[in-house]
């Protein structure tokens, strides 16, 4: 491995660019010890599975595969990796949103001057409904499942788990029903005030980070996996990465603590 890091030094390569190799490929050696593997002979697919335990985001992850890609080619070892990270569209890394962030949503979302809206954007943070979602659901959409305030619309599921947005659906329901509409407020405009909401609060958040955030409430407050797959409109490997982020060490870190037990005298 040094001559190889001696190698892209001696070709220009950034002081930056050179700790990020060592730590990739210093990475890549833990894999082979923990498998029992030789740089020359070793399964691919629990390399992708390894490394995007550490990598996690698409951008990370390339730069480690190609890292190891000019490793083996420097040691004359004939690989073509994968550059694009297993399952992408269960990878993005799970963001937890903070209190705060929250406080500083809800306190613009009580500007909106129409009150559907604000139900609706509070459903957006709180429950990690999408405005498409929302345009969906009717006054019978809302109603008690096992004395837990529930919202059920075709495959559209969710705990009522906010007293506030509670509150306000009860309000709706009784108002508007037979109605059919819970949320008049489109799609578009739903999306919009979102947008609007996300650039005045200076937050880079996507409706997708709040579904991912409803779901790690659901696994905090004991739900099961299977519970919160079917609750929450994320599927079972998302459910089970973001388990593992709340409750559970992380793979790196058992990987890590079963490496020095053996390398313990």
């Amino acid at each position: 491995m040094e001559k190889f890091l001696k190698a892209l030094r001696e070709e220009g390569y950034t002081h930056n660019t050179l700790k990020t190799y060592e730590r990739v490929l210093k990475y890549f050696h833990k894999f082979l010890d923990f498998y029992n593997y030789d740089f020359r002979n070793f399964d691919e697919e629990k390399l992708y599975s390894f490394i995007s335990v550490r990598y996690r985001t698409e951008k990370s992850f390339r730069t480690a595969m190609s890292a190891i890609q000019q490793y083996l080619k420097f040691n004359k070892v004939k690989r073509k990796l994968k550059f694009q990270p297993p399952d992408t569209g269960e990878f993005k890394e799970f963001r937890p949103i903070k209190e705060e962030e929250i406080e500083k949503l809800e306190s613009l979302i009580e500007r909106l001057r129409s009150s559907e809206l604000q139900t609706a954007m509070l459903m957006v943070i709180h429950l990690g409904l999408a405005p498409a979602e929302i345009s969906k659901l009717k006054c019978t959409s809302y109603g008690v499942f096992l004395n837990v305030p529930v919202i059920q619309e075709g495959k559209i599921k969710r705990f009522v788990i906010n007293e506030e947005i509670n509150e306000r659906l009860q309000k709706l329901k009784e108002e508007k029903l037979p109605v059919a509409k819970l949320i008049s407020s489109s799609t578009a405009t739903m999306k919009v005030t979102f947008h609007n909401l996300m650039k005045k609060a200076k937050l880079d958040l996507t409706v997708a980070d709040f579904k991912d955030n409803y779901v790690a409430k659901l696994l905090k407050l004991g739900f099961p996996v299977d519970i919160v797959v079917e609750y929450s409109g994320r599927n079972l490997e998302r459910v089970s990465y973001i388990n593992r982020y709340v409750n559970l060490k992380s793979k790196a870190d058992i990987i890590e603590n079963v490496l020095k037990k053996r390398n313990q005298p």
